[in-house]
Protein backbone atom coordinates (compact mmCIF):
# COMPACT_ATOMS: atom_id res chain seq x y z
CA UNK A 1 0.00 0.00 0.00
CA UNK A 2 2.62 2.54 1.06
CA UNK A 3 4.64 1.74 -2.06
CA UNK A 4 1.86 3.37 -4.08
CA UNK A 5 2.87 6.82 -2.86
CA UNK A 6 4.05 9.20 -5.55
CA UNK A 7 5.71 12.50 -4.67
CA UNK A 8 8.71 14.57 -5.75
CA UNK A 9 11.86 14.05 -3.69
CA UNK A 10 11.87 17.72 -2.72
CA UNK A 11 8.30 17.52 -1.46
CA UNK A 12 7.89 16.93 2.30
CA UNK A 13 6.37 13.49 2.48
CA UNK A 14 3.29 12.71 4.53
CA UNK A 15 4.68 10.68 7.43
CA UNK A 16 2.03 10.91 10.14
CA UNK A 17 -0.86 8.44 10.40
CA UNK A 18 0.27 6.32 7.45
CA UNK A 19 -1.08 3.23 9.22
CA UNK A 20 -4.32 3.66 11.14
CA UNK A 21 -5.81 0.97 13.37
CA UNK A 22 -9.30 1.20 14.86
CA UNK A 23 -11.66 -1.17 16.62
CA UNK A 24 -14.72 -2.49 14.87
CA UNK A 25 -17.63 0.00 14.72
CA UNK A 26 -15.42 2.86 15.91
CA UNK A 27 -14.91 5.90 13.62
CA UNK A 28 -11.72 5.99 11.54
CA UNK A 29 -9.86 9.19 10.70
CA UNK A 30 -7.43 9.11 7.77
CA UNK A 31 -5.29 12.26 7.62
CA UNK A 32 -3.66 13.85 4.60
CA UNK A 33 -1.65 16.89 5.68
CA UNK A 34 -0.38 18.83 2.67
CA UNK A 35 0.57 22.40 3.65
CA UNK A 36 2.62 22.78 0.47
CA UNK A 37 -0.53 22.13 -1.61
CA UNK A 38 -3.08 24.04 0.44
CA UNK A 39 -4.82 25.41 -2.67
CA UNK A 40 -4.87 22.22 -4.72
CA UNK A 41 -7.81 19.86 -5.23
CA UNK A 42 -7.61 16.72 -3.08
CA UNK A 43 -9.41 13.42 -3.70
CA UNK A 44 -9.67 10.24 -1.63
CA UNK A 45 -9.92 6.86 -3.37
CA UNK A 46 -10.20 3.28 -2.13
CA UNK A 47 -7.69 0.95 -3.74
CA UNK A 48 -9.64 -2.32 -3.33
CA UNK A 49 -12.33 -1.31 -5.84
CA UNK A 50 -10.79 1.91 -7.23
CA UNK A 51 -13.80 3.81 -5.91
CA UNK A 52 -13.68 7.60 -5.77
CA UNK A 53 -14.86 8.50 -2.29
CA UNK A 54 -14.40 12.26 -2.11
CA UNK A 55 -13.13 15.09 -4.29
CA UNK A 56 -12.62 18.45 -2.72
CA UNK A 57 -15.27 18.74 -0.04
CA UNK A 58 -17.83 16.68 -1.96
CA UNK A 59 -18.64 13.00 -1.44
CA UNK A 60 -18.90 10.64 -4.42
CA UNK A 61 -20.06 7.49 -2.64
CA UNK A 62 -23.54 6.34 -1.73
CA UNK A 63 -22.24 5.07 1.60
CA UNK A 64 -23.17 7.81 4.11
CA UNK A 65 -20.45 6.65 6.47
CA UNK A 66 -17.79 8.34 4.33
CA UNK A 67 -17.23 12.07 4.50
CA UNK A 68 -14.34 14.51 4.27
CA UNK A 69 -13.39 17.22 6.71
CA UNK A 70 -10.92 19.98 5.84
CA UNK A 71 -8.83 21.61 8.53
CA UNK A 72 -7.60 24.71 6.76
CA UNK A 73 -5.30 25.70 9.63
CA UNK A 74 -2.86 22.92 8.78
CA UNK A 75 -4.16 21.90 5.34
CA UNK A 76 -5.36 18.55 6.67
CA UNK A 77 -7.84 16.67 4.47
CA UNK A 78 -9.41 14.08 6.78
CA UNK A 79 -11.35 11.14 5.37
CA UNK A 80 -13.83 10.10 8.06
CA UNK A 81 -15.41 6.64 8.12
CA UNK A 82 -18.25 6.50 10.61
CA UNK A 83 -18.82 3.11 12.28
CA UNK A 84 -16.01 1.27 10.55
CA UNK A 85 -16.52 -2.29 9.36
CA UNK A 86 -14.05 -5.12 8.82
CA UNK A 87 -14.59 -4.71 5.07
CA UNK A 88 -13.15 -1.19 5.34
CA UNK A 89 -9.70 -2.62 6.02
CA UNK A 90 -7.36 -1.77 3.19
CA UNK A 91 -5.42 0.92 1.38
CA UNK A 92 -6.70 4.46 0.79
CA UNK A 93 -5.05 7.07 -1.42
CA UNK A 94 -4.99 10.81 -0.91
CA UNK A 95 -4.41 12.24 -4.40
CA UNK A 96 -3.43 15.87 -4.86
CA UNK A 97 -4.00 17.56 -8.23
CA UNK A 98 -0.47 18.72 -9.07
CA UNK A 99 1.46 19.24 -12.32
CA UNK A 100 2.87 17.59 -14.34
CA UNK A 101 1.44 14.57 -12.51
CA UNK A 102 -0.63 14.13 -9.40
CA UNK A 103 0.92 13.61 -5.99
CA UNK A 104 -0.30 10.54 -4.11
CA UNK A 105 -0.08 9.67 -0.42
CA UNK A 106 -1.19 6.29 0.96
CA UNK A 107 -2.84 5.40 4.25
CA UNK A 108 -3.52 1.83 5.35
CA UNK A 109 -6.56 1.23 7.55
CA UNK A 110 -6.78 -1.85 9.76
CA UNK A 111 -10.13 -2.54 11.43
CA UNK A 112 -9.76 -5.01 14.29
CA UNK A 113 -12.35 -6.85 16.35
CA UNK A 114 -13.66 -4.95 19.33
CA UNK A 115 -11.95 -5.81 22.58
CA UNK A 116 -14.09 -8.01 24.79
CA UNK A 117 -12.68 -8.16 28.31
CA UNK A 118 -12.43 -11.62 29.77
CA UNK A 119 -14.48 -12.37 32.81
CA UNK A 120 -12.31 -12.14 35.91
CA UNK A 121 -11.40 -15.53 37.35
CA UNK A 122 -13.49 -16.71 40.24
CA UNK A 123 -11.48 -16.09 43.40
CA UNK A 124 -10.14 -19.28 44.89
CA UNK A 125 -11.50 -19.83 48.35
CA UNK A 126 -9.37 -22.41 50.11
CA UNK A 127 -8.27 -22.91 53.65
CA UNK A 128 -5.31 -24.90 54.94
CA UNK A 129 -4.92 -26.33 58.44
CA UNK A 130 -1.96 -28.29 59.78
CA UNK A 131 -2.36 -30.37 62.95
CA UNK A 132 0.10 -32.66 64.74
CA UNK A 133 -0.50 -35.86 66.73
CA UNK A 134 1.80 -38.50 68.16
CA UNK A 135 1.13 -42.23 68.22
CA UNK A 136 3.88 -44.20 69.89
CA UNK A 137 7.13 -43.00 68.40
CA UNK A 138 5.44 -41.68 65.25
CA UNK A 139 4.39 -38.10 64.59
CA UNK A 140 1.41 -37.55 62.31
CA UNK A 141 1.09 -34.19 60.58
CA UNK A 142 -2.33 -33.77 58.96
CA UNK A 143 -2.60 -31.01 56.36
CA UNK A 144 -6.30 -30.40 55.64
CA UNK A 145 -7.20 -28.30 52.59
CA UNK A 146 -10.84 -27.27 52.18
CA UNK A 147 -12.50 -25.69 49.15
CA UNK A 148 -15.57 -23.50 49.71
CA UNK A 149 -16.11 -22.60 46.04
CA UNK A 150 -17.79 -25.29 43.93
CA UNK A 151 -16.14 -24.10 40.70
CA UNK A 152 -12.65 -24.83 42.05
CA UNK A 153 -11.21 -28.32 42.06
CA UNK A 154 -8.70 -29.76 44.46
CA UNK A 155 -5.15 -30.58 43.48
CA UNK A 156 -3.59 -33.78 44.77
CA UNK A 157 -0.18 -32.17 45.04
CA UNK A 158 1.14 -30.59 48.22
CA UNK A 159 4.61 -29.48 49.20
CA UNK A 160 5.97 -30.40 52.60
CA UNK A 161 8.85 -28.52 54.15
CA UNK A 162 10.78 -28.36 57.39
CA UNK A 163 12.37 -25.06 58.37
CA UNK A 164 11.88 -23.89 54.77
CA UNK A 165 13.58 -26.92 53.19
CA UNK A 166 11.64 -29.60 51.23
CA UNK A 167 11.07 -32.93 52.96
CA UNK A 168 13.20 -35.71 51.46
CA UNK A 169 10.64 -38.44 50.73
CA UNK A 170 13.34 -40.65 49.24
CA UNK A 171 14.11 -41.53 52.87
CA UNK A 172 11.19 -43.95 53.21
CA UNK A 173 12.48 -45.18 56.56
CA UNK A 174 11.79 -41.74 57.99
CA UNK A 175 8.94 -40.13 56.05
CA UNK A 176 5.71 -41.57 54.63
CA UNK A 177 3.09 -39.48 52.84
CA UNK A 178 -0.56 -40.41 52.30
CA UNK A 179 -3.59 -38.65 50.80
CA UNK A 180 -7.29 -38.92 51.61
CA UNK A 181 -9.93 -36.87 49.86
CA UNK A 182 -13.61 -36.20 49.22
CA UNK A 183 -15.44 -33.64 47.08
CA UNK A 184 -14.51 -30.58 49.16
CA UNK A 185 -11.64 -31.70 51.40
CA UNK A 186 -8.27 -33.30 50.91
CA UNK A 187 -6.08 -34.46 53.79
CA UNK A 188 -2.35 -34.94 53.30
CA UNK A 189 -0.74 -36.92 56.10
CA UNK A 190 2.99 -36.86 56.78
CA UNK A 191 4.20 -39.66 59.07
CA UNK A 192 7.54 -39.15 60.79
CA UNK A 193 8.83 -42.55 61.90
CA UNK A 194 10.95 -42.92 65.03
CA UNK A 195 10.44 -39.29 65.98
CA UNK A 196 13.02 -37.71 68.29
CA UNK A 197 14.30 -34.27 69.21
CA UNK A 198 16.31 -34.35 65.97
CA UNK A 199 12.99 -33.95 64.16
CA UNK A 200 12.20 -30.66 65.89
CA UNK A 201 11.40 -27.81 63.52
CA UNK A 202 8.79 -25.73 61.78
CA UNK A 203 6.82 -28.02 59.44
CA UNK A 204 4.68 -26.50 56.70
CA UNK A 205 2.40 -27.71 53.92
CA UNK A 206 1.46 -25.73 50.85
CA UNK A 207 -0.81 -26.56 47.91
CA UNK A 208 -1.54 -24.78 44.65
CA UNK A 209 -3.83 -21.76 45.16
CA UNK A 210 -4.07 -22.42 48.88
CA UNK A 211 -2.48 -20.60 51.81
CA UNK A 212 0.47 -22.21 53.57
CA UNK A 213 -0.04 -23.61 57.05
CA UNK A 214 2.78 -24.39 59.50
CA UNK A 215 3.27 -26.09 62.86
CA UNK A 216 6.23 -25.86 65.24
CA UNK A 217 7.09 -29.38 66.37
CA UNK A 218 9.07 -30.22 69.54
CA UNK A 219 9.75 -33.80 70.57
CA UNK A 220 11.17 -34.68 74.03
CA UNK A 221 14.12 -37.01 74.28
CA UNK A 222 11.74 -39.68 75.63
CA UNK A 223 9.69 -39.46 72.45
CA UNK A 224 6.79 -37.32 73.68
CA UNK A 225 5.73 -34.11 71.99
CA UNK A 226 6.20 -30.97 74.08
CA UNK A 227 3.90 -28.00 73.98
CA UNK A 228 4.60 -25.70 71.08
CA UNK A 229 5.10 -22.00 71.64
CA UNK A 230 1.43 -21.48 70.85
CA UNK A 231 0.34 -23.99 73.51
CA UNK A 232 2.79 -23.28 76.35
CA UNK A 233 0.45 -20.74 77.98
CA UNK A 234 -2.35 -23.34 78.10
CA UNK A 235 0.03 -25.89 79.61
CA UNK A 236 1.15 -23.44 82.32
CA UNK A 237 -2.44 -22.56 83.18
CA UNK A 238 -3.35 -26.23 83.52
CA UNK A 239 -0.32 -26.87 85.78
CA UNK A 240 -1.16 -23.84 87.95
CA UNK A 241 -4.78 -24.97 88.31
CA UNK A 242 -3.63 -28.43 89.36
CA UNK A 243 -1.29 -27.03 92.05
CA UNK A 244 -4.01 -24.78 93.46
CA UNK A 245 -6.34 -27.77 93.69
CA UNK A 246 -3.71 -29.68 95.70
CA UNK A 247 -3.24 -26.73 98.09
CA UNK A 248 -6.98 -26.45 98.67
CA UNK A 249 -7.17 -30.16 99.44
CA UNK A 250 -4.36 -29.93 102.01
Amino acid sequence: CLMMERADDETPRFRRHRIVQVMLHEPAYLHCIIPQFSHNLVAWTRVSDEALLTAGESSFTSDPRFQVSVKSSNADWVLIIRRSEKSDTGCYLCEVNTEPKSTVYAVYLNVIDAYVPKAPPVPTKRTTRLMANMIGDEVLLNCTITVTNESNSLDDEVQWSRDGRPIDFSNSNKYISKVKRDSRTIIHTLRILGASSEDDGNYACRAVDAPESSHMLHVNSNGAMRCTSLLRISCLLISLSFLLHICDTV
